[in-house]
């Protein structure tokens, strides 16, 4: 999701090669009548870039001024073998492949069996075979504004070179999962790279596979296809491992109608919340070992749908897939020659939008309110305010209509005619930051990023109110960020908003973790009678007992 002889030089570095101008058209004309077809069909592709095996294509999207690319880099010679460190660059608008002789810095090393992904504006090459036959595992960068190739200065635990693995980006950190060692084993690794730090962290055991798909969807990274063992057994299964919890892998078998045979050629990518899969035959040119097609697995429900059947694919043989993430169209590279010279002088541009997968952006009501909440047009629309405890703190400005629909005490008290709605004035008696963490709560449906502190008291102002979501989302926020620090604070607050299940479990953290709690500045500001209810607690036969190594220390309370 990873040689020519030069002519002379474009104004951005590239050497043309010969050939007709061309371009990707829906129609398909064998005379000067053009002549509509039911879909797109396959392109000329002008410029020879011979019979690559192993190369990799990459979808660069168009970007302000920047047209949409997709670049070619490395791979080796069908019939010689012979390995390539030429990198490619195929003009759209012409539809023709440019030689980019002329870039600046030292060029990878020649390599088949590499990852090639976008993230910002550059290209990251990882691993592949170079002409050596060594497995590589350095990281090589390509500016795309400047056409400058780079090596970061990596650190962490340098991953084992491979070939075959997959390598997805997300969040500023390059995700390589499985692929083939040196010595012919097949790795389970998952290694992430920081982006921002250049920082190997180290490896995590996932799923044995090669010549698959991953990509991230709901910070949970999936794996797709592929082979699992020596004996080229295909992956049917769909295995997932929660970037949060990377420790448990998760292995979904799916059994369905329409779901595609594992059989087959198969590429993917990610279009919204769907895993777009296409299935051709073979590099062999006429086995038909499978249906060919277009697929998605909705990711959210995990349904397969059938989009397409084989008709479209069985023009020709497809050698390569390109498809930016999310993007709206793929492209399949080939050639219709039994016997070719060239693997890449077809080009096939299927429009997901046809078939029905789209990608829907994420719902913005919580955003669009939230600017309501402190822009300049949002003000001067509001027509209530609420106070905090703290006299100097300025007032929030809010707005009435959206407080009647998402706070129902707030209901009721405009619905009584008490004075804090004839006055349009309310006083929340709480820290600034509380009710201002709260108010943003009615206008988001969210506590996403706040401090642990503030969540514990929002808690309480659940209770306090009936708002039985923001105090499922407090206690689901308190649960997974309970640490030595909170748990003191989430103890009490829990007790004060009668969430037993949260107070027990803090309650049993505060004794695995006695020591190191009982110094912290939460425990010993707890109030008097949550401090006695602490002791309550405790159980009559509890010791306190030293860690070892922790030098002797108290550490826990031994039951």
């Amino acid at each position: 999701m990873s040689s020519s002889t030069p002519s002379t030089p474009g104004s951005d570095g590239t050497a043309s090669l010969s050939g007709r101008q061309s371009s990707v058209t829906s129609t398909h004309s064998s005379s000067q009548t053009t002549t509509a077809t039911p879909f797109p069909q396959p392109s000329p592709i002008h410029g020879s870039v011979g019979s690559l095996v192993n190369a990799s294509v990459t979808v660069v999207p168009a970007d302000g001024a920047r047209p949409l690319s997709i670049y070619l880099f490395g791979g080796f010679e069908q019939y010689s073998y012979e390995v390539f460190d030429e990198l490619y660059r195929l003009d759209m608008e012409q539809n023709k492949w440019q030689n980019v002789i002329y870039t600046k810095g030292i060029r990878p090393s020649k390599r088949n069996d590499h990852s090639t992904s976008l993230w910002r504006d550059k290209l990251i090459i990882f691993g592949g075979n170079d002409d050596a036959e060594r497995h590589c595992n350095d990281i090589v960068l390509l500016d795309l504004k400047t056409l400058t190739w780079s090596r970061p200065e990596i650190r962490g635990v340098l991953p084992t070179g491979r070939v075959k693995h997959s390598a997805s980006v997300h969040d500023n950190k390059l995700y390589i999962a499985g692929g083939c060692t040196a010595d012919g084993f097949i790795t389970s690794d998952m290694n992430v790279l920081d982006l921002n730090t250049w920082e190997w962290q180290a490896p995590i055991s996932f799923e044995t596979r090669h010549s698959h798909v991953s990509c991230v969807f709901q910070n949970r990274l999936y794996l797709y296809g592929g082979y699992m063992n020596e004996e080229m057994d295909r992956a049917s299964h769909i295995s997932f491992i929660d970037l949060n919890n990377p420790l448990v892998v998760t292995s979904i078998e799916i059994k369905s109608d329409v779901s595609p045979s594992p059989a087959g050629q198969h590429f993917a990518q990610l279009c919204g919340h769907h895993l777009v899969v296409v299935i051709t035959h073979c590099l062999k040119h006429g086995v038909q070992e499978a249906s060919s097609g277009i697929w998605s697995l909705d990711l959210r429900s995990m349904q397969w749908r059938q989009h397409e059947g084989p008709a479209r694919f069985e023009t020709g043989s497809w050698h390569y897939f390109a498809m930016a993430e999310h993007d709206r169209r793929f492209y399949l590279f080939g050639t219709d020659d039994p016997e070719p010279d060239e693997y890449l002088s077809s080009v096939l541009a299927v429009d997901l939008d046809e078939h029905g997968i789209l990608t829907v952006p994420e719902p913005r009501l919580g955003a669009d309110f939230a600017a309501m909440l402190d822009s300049d047009l949002g003000l001067r629309y509001a027509d209530f305010a609420i106070l905090s405890a703290d006299s100097t703190a300025p007032p929030i400005r809010v707005h009435r209509f959206l407080l009647l629909a998402r706070w129902p005490h707030f209901a009721s008290l405009s619905s009584s005619g008490m004075t804090e709605s004839r006055e349009s004035r309310l006083v929340i008696p709480e820290p600034y930051p509380v009710v201002r963490a709260f108010v943003a709560y009615l206008y988001t449906d969210s506590i996403a990023g706040l401090p642990m502190g503030v969540v514990a008291d929002l808690l309480v102002l659940a209770n306090m109110y009936l708002m039985p979501r923001l105090s499922a989302l407090c206690c689901d926020a308190l649960h997974r960020a309970m640490d030595v620090e909170n748990v003191s604070t989430i103890y009490h607050q829990a007790g004060v908003a009668g969430e037993l299940g949260l107070k027990q479990k803090a309650l049993k953290f505060m004794f695995v973790h006695y020591g190191p709690v009982s110094k912290t500045q939460g425990f010993r500001g707890l109030p008097k009678e949550a401090l006695l209810d602490f002791w309550d607690h405790t159980p009559r036969n509890a010791v306190i007992v030293a860690a070892p190594e922790e030098g002797g220390g108290v550490e826990a309370v031994g039951l």
